[in-house]
């Protein structure tokens, strides 16, 4: 039985950071372990997670002084898990976590190193009209775009839901920790010409813009990581 490792990354999510971890300890397969990264919230955050227990299931907690990047709680994730998948649990609770497992099963099925979950994919509308209702997925498609050009793939969208086959992904080495980190992440990954395979995913933004962690103006650092790897490594 294939064992899943969740990744669950936190900064100042005090509304939401106990749910996620309920969500993925209480989702139905048991072959499981959870590694909770708090990268230095400030808001309480850190106080939830010292006062959860469960005994069904292997909870490692991480909880650092200060940020020093999201992309460091992804690659100590990864350094730390013991899953034959690590499946990315955002505790901004945007993404289905349930789709985790049949990400999982669709990986090894198709011996994918990478699954991606589309906001985008095998939607009814088409690109244009969805970046008139939501402009913020101009940033996706434009990222989505360069990454599809460079390497000749035709993914929908690069940044949202994720799942990594755990003894491919130890290769990959990163530079950035910060907003770029994702896209020079799957630049590396796409220029190492590992197996990605792509699934819908279903997505429920923040009522509260405000609240996002990643801004517009950060699609500067996703291009300069995405050239950078292209052009100059």
């Amino acid at each position: 039985m294939l064992k899943i490792t969740y990744l669950v990354t936190v900064y100042n999510e005090i509304k939401t950071v106990k749910k996620a971890i309920e969500d993925v300890v209480n989702i139905s397969y048991s072959n499981k372990e959870i590694i909770i990264i708090d990268n230095g919230s400030t808001d309480g955050s850190q106080k939830v997670i010292k006062k959860f227990r469960n005994k069904k299931v292997k909870i490692k907690k991480i909880l650092r002084k200060k940020n020093i990047g999201f992309g460091r709680s992804i690659k100590e994730g990864i350094k730390n898990a013991k899953g034959d998948y690590i499946y990315i649990q955002y505790s901004d609770l945007e993404y289905d976590y349930k789709r985790s497992i049949y990400m999982m099963n669709y990986a090894k099925k198709n011996n994918f190193d990478v699954v991606l979950g589309s906001r985008l994919k095998n939607k009814k509308q088409s690109i244009i009209k969805t970046i008139v209702n939501k402009p913020a997925y101009l940033a996706t498609v434009i990222c989505t775009f360069l990454i599809n050009i460079f390497y000749g793939h035709r993914f929908t969208d690069i940044i949202g839901g994720k799942l990594y086959k755990t003894e491919s992904i130890k290769m990959i080495k990163t530079n950035s920790y910060y907003e770029g980190f994702d896209f020079e992440f799957m630049s590396r990954i796409c220029k190492k010409k590992l197996r990605i395979g792509e699934v819908s995913i279903k997505y429920w933004p923040r009522k509260n813009s405000n609240e996002k962690k990643i801004k517009f103006y950060h699609m500067l650092n996703a291009l300069y990581e995405i050239f950078k790897v292209k052009l100059f490594e």
